[in-house]
């Protein structure tokens, strides 16, 4: 990313305000948060924070980064009106210059954004038997936003391909949640880190 996407991801939400109001958390997530054995966790491209809560929630240390200062303040305020600023930790990130510290977290978490080399970078930030939680849109013929670029869509089991060397807990193509402004299909895999 660069000084024009953290500009372009900030009118977005300006443009969109409902983006930054408090939403309900992947229903992934919720399924599979009881696989992680920790309570450290790293939310990728965290946006308002919609994920960032519920983990904080349920007793995690969250480090939240994204690229957009309004929707990180949006989250810092939220956390703090619901007692939560002491569990999340914001950090304003270009994801393109940004490797996490190695052997760090339970769980990884990247939700509604897709950028394969940080995937890549942040399996290492996991300990061995770490969850990571990749949840976002590919490519399909249903999509109704038809103006995607096709490198922000995941191709059918591209997950399995790029976490082939973790075990795969869970794997599945699904349409996306109803409040959202286009239909589109995603792709969701949980995977648990074997190997060091």
């Amino acid at each position: 990313m660069s000084i024009k996407d953290k500009e372009k991801w900030d009118a977005k939400y300006i443009k969109k305000p409902i983006l930054l109001k408090p939403r309900d958390s992947s229903e992934n997530l919720k399924n599979f948060i009881t696989t992680c054995n920790g309570k450290k966790a790293l939310d990728l491209a965290c946006g308002a924070g919609k994920n960032t809560i519920f983990l904080a929630k349920n007793g995690f240390e969250v480090d939240a980064v994204d690229i957009a200062k309004i929707a990180l303040d949006t989250l810092d305020n939220y956390a703090t009106e619901i007692g939560l600023s002491t569990s999340i930790n914001t950090l304003l990130v270009d994801l393109d210059d940004f490797t996490p510290k190695a052997d760090t977290y339970d769980l990884v978490l990247m939700a509604n954004y897709l950028d394969r080399d940080v995937i890549n970078r942040a399996k290492t930030a996991l300990h061995v038997g770490g969850i990571f939680i990749v949840e976002t849109y590919m490519q399909d013929e249903e999509n109704e936003k038809t103006k995607s670029n096709p490198i922000n869509l995941l191709a059918p089991n591209e997950l399995k391909e790029i976490f082939s060397s973790f075990e795969i807990i869970h794997y599945d193509e699904f349409k996306n949640e109803d409040y959202e402004i286009y239909k589109m299909k995603k792709q969701v895999i949980v995977a648990k880190k074997i190997l060091f």
